[in-house]
């Protein structure tokens, strides 16, 4: 803020008053903290900071906060309120239309030349009729650009709603999940804004006793068990334990509720102890149930492969061919450079030789691509291949099976119990199903570890490939990855005849570590390698927040290999950016965990042009973009079921709560090329300790096993 330009209604330590977006400097991941540039009446830009990412470029707000000194930045304000305002000047107006379906500046101007100050006011009075009265605009994009305002409008009512209770940047999410009956649900049963990511129960609870909800009443204490066990399905399990949900209900409530009131609480079913909820519960039995049917069924498919004369398979591996035509379900399993890819080749040209009709899956787009390289055969996305957009029935479903005769289903580690639940929906018990994957990576997200706990019945044929091949051995990454996976730390030197493509750099201060991050990406990779530090090399780190964290990574990161890039999407991203969408958006074709790249900007149309990892071109409305976020790092879990050339793991002391085993090997199995892990050795070595892998609650071995 300029020293001779003071901000109106501000005091020494607090401000109240209008300002106007001017730009966006910083979006958090995961809880809309947002850093913003702003002007005030006066004149005088100022640095907002605070739960501020639903305000855009251009938009108005009445803000109010206090004054913080920052110690590198300078003045700050902290927003406590942020009520987004109608623009009453016409670059504000252009701006704020421009961000309605099929508007965009061109169209926005018209509307203000032919309305004038009052476009606004115009507008709601008779959005249909005014935007139909623009030329060129054809009747279905006038009746988007009237959908758009509503929405628009509605959301606005919202952030009046909820900025009280600091959910204000949450509105639009809201009122997707709710819609029209957004604020009369707020209004009648608050406790179901839990049902909106990024709404726990602590701010749901306090909307619901302001509206005077007794604190010890059975409705709050039982909202509390619901979203309890929807938290822990996120965490990966199916049920929890009677004790465990009231300890944790007693820690949410402030009280110690009766375990009776838990259990009736709506939705929630009580088994021998275990509470469920209903849905997850009976998805559980049914996949227990089709698998067991599956396992006990003679074999369908008539075919005994004959072993290739040059003896170009192990025993073991000839075994889990023999597998795949023996039994209507098999499993295949091991760590890196043990073979699987050739297993499954095996099983293709067997499939072949046999003239059966045979598919091939993935849970991710970049696992089904490398599967469909491996073996010359296309291979899918499990959601495509059944043809499937959630929240709709798959068009392959029970009753209307795929028609294959043997599926492989290749990183099935990655599989949780809802998948299972469709992919096994959409399969005849005849089809013969083959699941390759590595037990010791990362569990699932989301309820349930099927793989894991198919493996562990005992039910169906598994084998377990352990010897790693000799060409595979050669890399310091192979040997790395089983080395942890026994629970020893890597080795650090190579050996005589090894590659020496795996290293790790001590780092002890997050600065020192964030900035050796930043250097082996935006130089040796490049220098080092000859390969493109954007597109070719991955940082991965356990968490989001601190020095080291996701999102700090990632402003350093884009800084050092982005700097020039033209600014795009209302200055969320620069032209050239790594991205990954973090929710799927099926009419988008793009999926949870896709990397693209941004390369091209087109303001007056309100869109984008992305290129996915895959070669894929995708246009994205600016207002169907939030979810996108930079992706020079990201989550191990995120990185699932691809390779990608080198790799930066961060295994810093300030992550030492998250570093376990199985996120530590995962890590390392990402990377073809390179592998550098950038942290302090006592935080690796307590990671590698830290087995923590299966730690779930899930009853379905004890009902494959019944």
């Amino acid at each position: 803020m300029p020293p001779d330009a003071e901000p109106l209604f501000a005091d020494e330590n607090g401000f109240n008053g209008s300002v106007e977006i001017t730009r966006v400097i910083f979006t958090a991941e995961d809880d809309g903290y947002a850093v913003v540039e702003a002007r005030d009446d006066s004149g005088g830009d100022i640095i907002l900071t605070g739960t501020l990412a639903h305000l855009s470029p251009g938009e108005r707000a009445r803000i109010s906060g206090q004054w913080q000194e920052h110690t590198k930045f300078g003045p700050q304000l902290k927003v406590s309120t942020a009520l987004p305002l109608d623009p009453d000047d016409r670059a504000g107006q252009i701006a704020y239309l421009s961000s309605l379906h099929h508007i965009g500046p061109v169209r926005a101007e018209a509307l203000c030349d032919l309305y004038g100050a009052e476009v606004l006011e115009k507008i709601a009075a008779d959005p249909s009729g005014v935007f139909a009265s623009l030329p060129k605009l054809g009747a279905a994009q006038a009746e988007a650009a009237t959908e758009s305002w509503y929405s628009t409008r509605s959301v606005r009512d919202l952030h009046v709603e909820l900025a009280p209770h600091g959910l204000a940047h949450l509105a639009g999410r809201i009122h997707a999940r709710f819609g029209d009956q957004a604020m009369q649900t707020i209004r009648e049963d608050p406790y179901r804004l839990t049902e909106v990511e990024g709404v726990g129960f602590a701010r749901a609870d306090t909307i619901a006793l302001a509206a005077d909800v007794p604190p010890e009443s059975d409705r709050r204490a039982q909202a509390a068990a619901y979203y309890l066990l929807g938290e822990a399905e996120r965490r990966g399990h199916t049920h929890l334990p009677l004790p465990d949900l009231v300890n944790q209900a007693a820690r949410l409530l402030g009280y110690r509720p009766e375990p009776s009131v838990l259990t009736e609480a709506r939705g929630l079913i009580e088994e021998e102890g275990r509470i469920y909820r209903e849905h997850t519960l009976n998805r559980e039995y049914w996949c227990a149930g089709d698998l067991r049917d599956r396992a006990l069924a003679e074999p369908h498919l008539d075919h005994d492969p004959e072993r290739p004369a040059d003896e170009s398979l192990t025993a073991e591996q000839w075994q889990a061919v023999l597998g795949a035509f023996s039994a209507r379900v098999s499993i295949v399993t091991g760590g890196p450079g043990v073979g699987k890819t050739v297993c499954t080749r095996a099983i293709v040209t067997g499939s072949r030789d046999a003239n059966l009709r045979i598919g091939l899956c993935a849970p991710t787009g970049r696992a089904a691509r490398r599967l469909t390289e491996a073996t010359g055969t296309e291979a899918q996305t499990i959601h495509r291949l059944l043809e499937w957009r959630p929240g709709s029935e798959p068009a392959f479903k029970p009753g209307h099976p795929l028609p294959v005769d043997l599926l492989i289903v290749d990183e099935a580690s990655m599989i949780n119990l809802h998948m299972a639940e469709v992919l096994l929906g959409g399969l005849g018990l005849d089809t013969h199903i083959v699941l390759v994957g590595d037990a010791d990576q990362l569990p699932p997200i989301g309820a349930g570890k099927p793989f894991a706990d198919l493996i562990e019945s005992g039910i169906v044929p598994v084998t377990r490939l352990t010897h790693i091949f000799r060409q595979a051995a050669r890399s310091m990454i192979t040997t790395a990855a089983h080395e942890v996976d026994q629970g020893r730390a890597p080795h650090l030197e190579p050996e005589a005849d090894q590659d020496h493509d795996f290293y790790f750099l001590e780092r002890v201060t997050p600065e020192r570590c964030r900035q050796a991050v930043v250097e082996m990406v935006s130089e040796r990779v490049s220098a080092g390698l000859d390969l493109d530090p954007i597109r070719d090399a991955q940082v991965l780190a356990p968490i989001y927040r601190g020095e080291v964290g996701i999102d700090a990574l990632n402003r350093e990161l884009q800084e050092a290999l982005n700097p020039d890039g033209g600014k795009a999407m209302s200055d969320r991203f620069r032209i050239g950016d790594r991205l990954i969408q973090t929710r799927n958006a099926y009419e988008l074709g793009l999926m949870n965990g896709t990397i693209c790249f941004l390369v091209e900007d087109h303001p007056n149309e309100a869109e984008a042009v992305l290129e996915t990892d895959d070669g894929q071109t995708v246009v994205i409305p600016y207002d169907e973009s939030g979810d996108l976020r930079l992706a020079y790092a990201i989550s191990v879990h995120k990185s699932q079921g691809c390779e990608i050339p080198v790799v930066i793991f961060v295994c810093h002391r300030s992550h030492s709560g998250m570093l376990t085993r199985p996120l530590i090997y995962t890590a390392i199995t990402r990377a073809r090329r390179m592998c550098v892990l950038v942290g302090d050795l006592p935080a690796l070595e307590a990671g590698v300790k830290r087995d923590e892998g299966g730690g779930r609650y899930s009853s379905l071995v004890e009902r494959l096993r019944a």
